[in-house]
């Protein structure tokens, strides 16, 4: 019997996906890469590291665990969460490290440690604080990427992964392929290009060198084989993966709260251990624009940004406003732009660009009566 399955695996656990033969097909050739943006990927690689890992109590030596890219000089780093947490406890490991550079990182000398700085597990980030492994040291100053912006990526767009695969060696390995498509609510981007183990946690980024996510999980569509007919699958054949990344918007947003925490410890305030969850309620009001009466009934819809249509598949977010004209979208969602529309019987259909964001979930929205 075959049975057609999508199985769902973290780069932590692909590695035996890697090994089987027939895998997926290789990526389609990307046009060449003008020289540009060459420098200008080469300049981003340099910020990517490789993250080793050591529990005190039962590992002799750090071992490399996946990799980690670097996005300020003054040392702050992000990776995949499952890369620097234990995989059945989930805890932390208890020393973590990074090596810059092929050298360092083929000889298995890391130069740097790593302090836990924010977390959040519901989307498998970590920011972690670089410190000199010689404390005496003087101020880091180290290459980082630039930040890009995940909500203007757009489908067959271009990228770059790149990361310390474990197929790949001890040394940076690139990968390049395009945008095949993002699930908003879930807060992914999906890429064709080649994302192995190893590559968790490192960097997906534009032509422009900049970061646009972090590779985070595969999907692959695998096929089980029964070749003696026993009833049993013998064997799998993989027809092809479809790569993952966290959207580098939530790294910024992490990063900024992170920054916000700080400034409360400088207050004396206490700090959160991890992020809170990155999905907002939106909620409102419904009125009539000319004479502020409250409109009960009308419906809201939040879209992707730019959608005309509302059909099942575009319609993020729902909500019905209630007698005093309030109502609350029926599910949270991740900070961004969108299309927010309404309609009430009577009063001419409403659309408009918006961007959802910490502090502004509460929205208004003015309906006006069609001319007469």
């Amino acid at each position: 019997m075959i049975v057609l399955a999508l199985a769902l695996m973290s780069l932590c656990d692909v590695a035996a996906f890697a090994q089987r033969p027939g895998g997926p097909p290789s990526p389609r050739k990307s046009a060449p890469m003008p020289p540009a943006a060459r420098a200008r990927v080469r300049r981003a690689a340099e910020a990517v590291g490789l993250i080793f890992v050591r529990n005190r109590s039962d590992n002799p030596r750090p071992r490399p665990r996946g990799s980690g890219v670097i996005i300020r000089s003054d040392g702050i780093l992000v990776t995949n969460f499952h890369v620097v947490s234990e995989t059945v406890t989930k805890q932390l490991f208890d020393e973590l490290y990074l090596a810059l550079g092929d050298e360092a990182a083929t000889a298995g000398q890391p130069q740097y440690r790593l302090e836990p700085l924010m977390v959040s597990r519901a989307y498998d980030l970590a920011l972690l604080r670089i410190r000199p492994a010689n404390p005496t040291a003087k101020a880091l100053t180290l290459p980082a990427v630039e930040l890009g912006d995940s909500q203007a990526v757009r489908l067959l767009d271009d990228l770059i992964i790149i990361g310390y695969p474990e197929k790949g060696g001890s040394s940076v390995t690139l990968s390049t392929g395009v945008i095949e498509g993002r699930d908003i609510l879930g807060n992914w981007i999906k890429t064709d290009a080649r994302v192995i183990h190893g590559n968790s946690g490192g960097a997906a980024v534009s032509p422009e060198g900049k970061l646009i996510g972090i590779p985070t999980k595969v999907e692959a569509d695998m096929q089980e084989i029964d070749k003696d007919g026993d009833g049993f699958p013998d064997t799998q054949r993989t027809y092809g993966a479809v790569g993952f990344l966290r959207p580098v918007n939530l790294v910024a947003a992490m990063l900024a709260e992170a920054e916000l925490h700080n400034t409360q410890r400088t207050l004396n305030a206490p700090a959160p251990a991890a992020a809170a969850p990155l999905a907002l309620n939106v909620r409102g009001v419904v009125r009539n624009q000319t004479t502020g009466k409250l409109i009960a009934g009308a419906l809201v819809g939040l879209l992707p940004v730019g959608t005309e249509r509302v059909t099942e598949d575009t319609l993020l977010a729902w909500g019905s406003a209630n007698a005093e004209g309030e109502f609350k979208l029926n599910r949270p969602v991740p900070p961004g732009h969108y299309t927010l529309k309404a309609k009430a019987l009577g009063y001419a259909p409403y659309s408009r660009d918006i961007e959802i964001k910490a502090g502004v979930s509460d929205l208004l929205i003015e309906l006006r009566e069609p001319a007469k």
